[in-house]
């Protein structure tokens, strides 16, 4: 009986342990990005000279990391889901996402939650959907999330995230 307490105990204490360095990770990792210096790049035709427009059509998409379908529910809105469904189907909306930017026809397109070196986004680089398909337009890349590994939910932990606008 002596063995079995001492056995659970061990046990419980490996557990605290493991929760608290967790814990312990996630603060310490935690920093501000800090101060960072934008930089205009030219996405093609720069030595054209821009068209001169009275009025200028402003597009802001909040794209959700490329996953957000009709069928997805994301674990921090209550749903069940921290990655996208999966590396294809992420692929094909971030085309799908770029096609209808491209279609909105706008001088100007802020575009929020664009995933880089992310686990819920496959560690694809979503810079370059968008970029590649928004020739020529000159664009500036602002990262503003960097997350730890996050071990929520235990099923499908969300993983690291860096995200940007």
């Amino acid at each position: 009986m002596k063995k079995l307490i001492k056995a659970l105990l061990i046990i419980i204490l490996v557990v605290v342990v493991l929760v608290v360095g967790y814990v312990a990770y996630v603060f310490i990792s935690y920093h501000r990005i800090g101060d960072m210096t934008i930089e205009v790049r030219a996405n093609g035709l720069s030595d054209k000279k821009e068209p001169e427009v009275e009025e200028f059509k402003i597009v802001s998409y909040n794209i959700g990391f490329g996953a957000y379908e009709s069928d997805f529910s994301f674990f921090m809105d209550g749903g069940e889901r921290s990655w996208a469904w999966s590396k294809e189907r992420l692929e094909a909306n971030l085309k799908n996402i770029a096609n209808l930017l491209d279609k909105r026809d706008a001088q100007f397109y802020l575009v929020q939650e664009v995933d880089f070196d992310s686990t819920r986004s496959y560690q694809i680089d979503e810079r370059v959907y968008l970029t590649n398909q928004l020739l020529p337009y000159h664009y500036t890349f602002a990262q503003n999330y960097d997350s730890p590994f996050l071990m929520y939910p235990l099923t499908q932990p969300h993983g690291a995230s860096k995200s940007g606008i």
